[in-house]
């Protein structure tokens, strides 16, 4: 193709009392959970971490497009030439891509839009010397079979509300005819390049086209990688995988402007296409809805990052979506399996109301009840959401944009005057591509005073708190007697935190962790900035108070750890594949506690960096640690923590006796899942007894992650084995016997 000529072408979560101020908006994050009752929840939205640094984008503004044509630049027609211009009603870019869905063989994807446009001149006299202009495709409007597959690709992997538009330029015609006969075909090859992303990469189509009196048809394929345009390999974690290799097809139908009218608009449906008859959406959808699905996806919720729940149409337009994850059983999310203790509210469809779902979705997702019919929690469920009795925020705070990871902490002070019971909280997330994880910490009126002097020491809010939130000072007794623990329990006063997976919790109607006057709360935030963009965050927490004279028992929470040594993999070698080296970028990332922590839990569990690692196999490594519990109670909850290489994690209690119970079992572990397990029936330890916590961590998770020799770290590239337990002491006032 030679040079063309252009002319220009005219034609915070519900629970709070008051909005959050600067417009923050709830969201959903990880790292350390809480224990308490958890919300009976379905997150049908599909969570995407995988082959991603953690970064949520929700699809639930992108879920809608429009329908539009985008502008390409007009070809002005030379001597011998005729200028077509692409009817778009009549023409297509698609692609298509392997992907293979949880329990199910391999099939093609293919999505498809129609809004594409261009010129192509044509010489029939000297085809080699035939141009295209650049070719415009807005890949917004991407369609397929399953309409959140299309929403999570537009917002997570193309990103195409940031670049809607495809651009196809072409530099060359290879293996044109002499001369071109009308309605004959031909065989050719176009060379060019694509711009996708807003990445540029040459691209080669084979095509075979025909011109007729009526127009140009054409029809080119050429392969393409993802990766070569900067889109990340399409995986989400325990649902689907794709291939990174696909195929794009364009489908040209070319006329004369001139004669015939090109369309500007076209007519894009996203309604459900029925297929049959289904099961009443009010009758038998709805109470599914408002049972499993409602409470985590209304507005400001967890879940509405992936997909918002208000109202009926919310559901109808991604019925087939719904099958999907529920029928692969990726969602309900509950990653927990049956062996060991049984455990409470166990979030899992019958097999009946996800053939229920299925079958509606095959229908067509029909209505029987007007769209903007409200869809609300249960009542069952709504009644074990906490109160918002007391609303905090941090003080606006903006990041280090060249710092991954950041740990700031916060001090939230609810002027408590008189003994208060905290027995419930929510997370307002605010800035949600920034946030990792969060944990809350309960401080004296000694330990504030300290924390609130060296708050804004560096000029900005808070205070810089890599590995802990400790604060010198008397400590907040949380209701107990000042008493030493059996052995190692973790970290002092924590009362509540926040992962993936997590909505506002309550701690049980007969239970809290005790405030005396003038204790206040230590907010310990981990910020991610992965992408070296920085927005002032707002976030905070919302609180759940009682008198601290009500009939409740004081809790505590236990957190049981193990080192972590996860060598480079086989063959991989690099400066922070040696251990000395990466533990020495260790502190320089997070200071000189990250050795300390790490070879601490080494010494506590009675382990060596060679003997943890002795049965690396090039990509799984193993860990574990022998932990005490520290006094006589009942163990109420359970959960485990780990980052984005976990593949399994497990807690047992008694392990080496005759009649060991597995407290918690995770075999496929998932980053974005971090969900709190009650205990069907509360379980009765002595002071002394041995709970044992493994972790195994497999590189193949992420294996273009930069090579570094992994330990227990803070960031979110590094790796935990981190368990926790509630745990309702027997002696609620005295020291341990």
């Amino acid at each position: 193709m030679t040079g063309d000529d252009t002319a220009s072408d005219e034609g915070v979560p519900t629970l709070t009392p008051t909005d959050p101020p600067d417009g923050a908006t709830p969201r959903k994050h990880r790292l350390l959970l809480w224990v308490g009752t958890p919300v009976v929840v379905l997150l049908l939205g599909v969570g995407i971490f995988a082959a991603k640094t953690w970064r949520d984008v929700s699809s639930s503004p992108y879920k809608t497009v429009t329908y539009s044509v985008p502008d390409a630049p007009r070809l002005v027609a030379r001597p011998g030439e005729t200028v077509y211009r692409i009817d778009p009603s009549q023409s297509s870019l698609s692609y298509q891509i392997s992907e293979q869905f949880a329990g199910r063989s391999v099939s093609k994807a293919t999505g498809t839009t129609n809004a594409i446009a261009g010129d192509i001149a044509v010489n029939p006299d000297e085809p080699a010397a035939s141009r295209a202009g650049t070719i415009v495709a807005n890949i917004e409007q991407f369609q397929s079979d399953n309409r959140l597959r299309d929403a999570r690709i537009r917002s997570d992997f193309l990103e195409s509300h940031e670049f809607p538009l495809a651009e196809f330029t072409t530099t060359s015609f290879v293996g044109l005819p002499a001369k071109l006969a009308k309605g004959s075909t031909t065989r050719f090859t176009i060379n060019g390049t694509a711009k996708v992303h807003g990445v540029t990469h040459a691209v080669t189509w084979s095509a075979q086209g025909t011109w007729t009196d009526s127009g140009l048809n054409i029809t080119a394929t050429t392969p393409v990688k993802l990766t070569d345009f900067g889109i990340d390999h399409v995986s989400i974690q325990g649902l689907v995988s794709a291939s990174n290799d696909a195929v794009m097809t364009m489908k040209l139908r070319a006329v004369d402007p001139a004669k015939v009218r090109i369309p500007t608009v076209l007519t894009g449906s996203e309604a459900p296409k029925a297929s049959g008859t289904g099961p009443s959406f009010s009758k038998v959808i709805q109470p599914i809805l408002q049972d499993h699905c409602a409470e985590c996806h209304r507005p400001g919720q967890v879940g509405a990052v992936h997909w918002e729940l208000s109202k009926a149409s919310d559901a109808s337009s991604i019925a087939e979506g719904l099958a999907t994850v529920t029928q692969t059983r990726y969602m309900p999310p509950w990653p927990a399996s049956d062996k060991g203790v049984a455990l409470a509210h166990v979030n899992r469809l019958t097999a009946q109301q996800i053939k229920d779902i299925t079958d509606w979705a095959n229908a067509g997702g029909k209505l029987d009840v007007p769209g903007t019919t409200p869809i609300k929690p249960a009542p069952a469920v709504a009644a074990m959401i906490p109160r918002a009795d007391e609303t905090l925020y941090i003080p606006k705070f903006t990041g280090h944009a060249d710092m991954e990871n950041e740990y700031r902490c916060f001090v939230l002070d609810p002027k408590i005057t008189k003994p208060t019971f905290l027995t419930g909280y929510g997370f307002i997330a605010d800035q949600i591509p920034e946030l990792h994880h969060a944990q809350v910490f309960l401080i004296s009126a000694d330990q504030k005073r300290n924390a609130e002097a060296r708050s804004g020491s560096d000029g900005r809010p808070g205070w810089s708190c890599f590995g802990t939130a400790s604060m010198p000072g008397r400590p907040a007794t949380a209701g107990f007697s000042r008493r030493k623990s059996l052995g190692f329990a973790g970290q002092s006063n924590l009362v509540a935190g926040w992962v993936p997976g997590q909505t506002p919790t309550t701690f049980g109607p007969d239970l809290g962790f005790m405030m005396e006057p003038g204790d206040a709360l230590i907010l310990q935030i981990h910020y991610h900035h992965n992408d070296g963009k920085v927005t002032p965050d707002r976030s905070g927490l919302t609180l759940q108070l009682d008198p601290g004279t009500s009939k409740r028992l004081k809790i505590r929470v236990v957190n049981p750890l193990a080192p972590v040594e996860v060598p480079c993999a086989t063959g991989v070698t690099a400066p922070l594949c040696d251990r000395a080296a990466a533990m020495q970028d260790n502190e320089r990332l997070y200071g000189g506690g990250s050795s300390f922590i790490e070879n601490g839990l080494l010494m506590l569990c009675g382990k060596t960096p060679e003997g943890l690692t002795a049965d690396f196999n090039g990509t799984v490594a193993h860990t574990e640690c022998m932990t005490t519990v520290p006094e006589s109670g009942t163990i109420i909850s359970v959960l485990g923590h780990m980052h984005t290489l976990g593949q399994a994690i497990r807690m047992t209690l008694d392990p080496d006796t005759p009649s060991p119970k597995i407290l918690l079992d995770i075999p496929a572990w998932n980053f974005d899942w971090q969900m709190n397990y009650t205990l069907a029936k509360p379980i009765h330890v002595q002071g002394g007894q041995k709970i044992l916590l493994q972790c195994s961590f497999d590189r193949s998770l992420d294996p273009n992650r930069p090579p570094k020799y992994i330990m227990f770290a803070d960031g979110t590239e590094d790796e935990m084995c981190f368990g926790t337990y509630a745990l309702v002491p027997d002696n609620q006032d005295g020291p341990i016997n």
